[in-house]
């Protein structure tokens, strides 16, 4: 099985592509708004539909009950199509193989921060600063990249291969830096542990050969 059926079973990316491409036909002639609370309250009925009708196999009823639960709770503002979206863009981007690169894991990033660095970013790989000592890191820069040295240190082993799984936090646009990594191979796993300080902080971890943890960040090329 491929890397990406181990995480999303192919029955549930049947089911919510069905979903989203029934909202497109019916937005296409005109019966269904793009706002989102429209789009979720199409889909709710879908799902509806669908558990009636036993569209799907069993191994997606649990996806359709949950989904449902939240319909029928929150109605409109359950944002269901936000869901969908997630996991279908999620599904795309894990489709990246490490292994497709030539370089190793070590050259790419640092690439991939050179890249940031020509588009006017401050790189702070790693940064000397004890927030046990000195509270959290405070940037005071526009776009910033930032890796303390406790996670730094030891992450790459003697051939430059990723070991463990790398915290890295960004300031201000992340989607430039989401973008640039996962354009050398890397995909970046929100990290929702970190409590932010201020707005504009975004935290995620970099795990080797991208078996990663939690939701994964999406990069442009598959965000809708």
């Amino acid at each position: 099985m491929s890397k990406e059926e181990n995480i999303y079973q192919k029955d549930l990316i049947n089911m919510i592509l069905g979903g989203l491409i029934a909202l497109k036909s019916e937005q296409q002639v005109g019966s269904v708004s793009y706002s989102p609370g429209s789009e979720t309250l199409f889909l709710g009925k879908w799902l509806k539909r669908a558990k009636k009708q036993r569209l799907y196999p069993k191994s997606v009823s649990e996806n359709i009950d949950n989904f449902l639960m939240l319909y029928t709770k929150k109605g409109r503002n359950a944002d269901l199509i936000s869901s969908f979206h997630q996991i279908y863009n999620e599904y795309q981007t894990i489709k990246i193989n490490s292994e497709d690169f030539e370089n190793n894991p070590k050259q790419r990033f640092d690439t991939a921060m050179d890249v940031l660095r020509e588009k006017n970013w401050f790189i702070s790989v790693p940064i000397t600063h004890d927030d046990t000592v000195d509270g959290p890191y405070q940037s005071d820069k526009d776009k910033e990249l930032f890796v303390m040295k406790k996670d730094w240190d030891e992450v790459f082993d003697d051939q430059n291969e990723l070991i463990k799984p790398l915290n890295v936090s960004v300031v201000s646009a992340h989607q430039e830096a989401i973008d640039s990594l996962y354009l050398h191979g890397f995909i970046l796993a929100k990290d929702t542990s970190i409590k932010n300080i201020k707005g504009g902080y975004h935290h995620y971890k970099i795990f080797p050969d991208n078996k990663y943890h939690g939701t994964a960040a999406i990069p442009s090329k598959y965000k809708n």
